[in-house]
């Protein structure tokens, strides 16, 4: 239990420490992008470049993704207060929407075709070695 707990605030720690560091970077040096946007970029490249998931940042996680529908409350209060804005809005939104999530699924197919290809390779592989 020690253990898994010492785990969990490594994590935190670390998770912590991405999104301070992508403050800082937002505010030095003024990028144009959301900070929170920049600290899933370190994330992403941090993990790519561990080639894994550390157990310290997805004991952490996991509580945060099971209540991930609290962290989009204050998105949703933000819709009701612009709704004027969303309505003047709405084609440009519903275009960018539909866009946006044709490119995601694309995107998603073409990942997981390539990862799948992969995966398909090192098992042929494995087999052809294994005659």
């Amino acid at each position: 239990m020690l253990k898994l707990t010492f785990s969990f605030v490594v994590g935190f720690v670390i998770l912590c420490a991405i999104s301070l560091l992508s403050q800082f970077l937002f505010y030095h040096f003024s990028i144009p992008i959301p900070p929170a946007l920049i600290g899933i970029l370190l994330l992403l490249i941090l993990l790519v470049l561990l080639k894994k998931v550390p157990r310290a940042i997805s004991n952490a996680a996991r509580p945060m993704l099971s209540h991930m529908a609290l962290f989009l409350i204050p998105a949703m209060v933000s819709v009701l207060l612009y709704m004027e804005v969303f309505a003047e809005q709405a084609l440009a939104l519903l275009l960018a929407i539909v866009v946006s999530t044709a490119l995601s699924l694309a995107l998603t197919l073409w990942a997981g075709h390539k990862l799948l290809s992969r995966v398909e390779r090192k098992l042929e592989d494995r087999a052809n070695h294994g005659r």
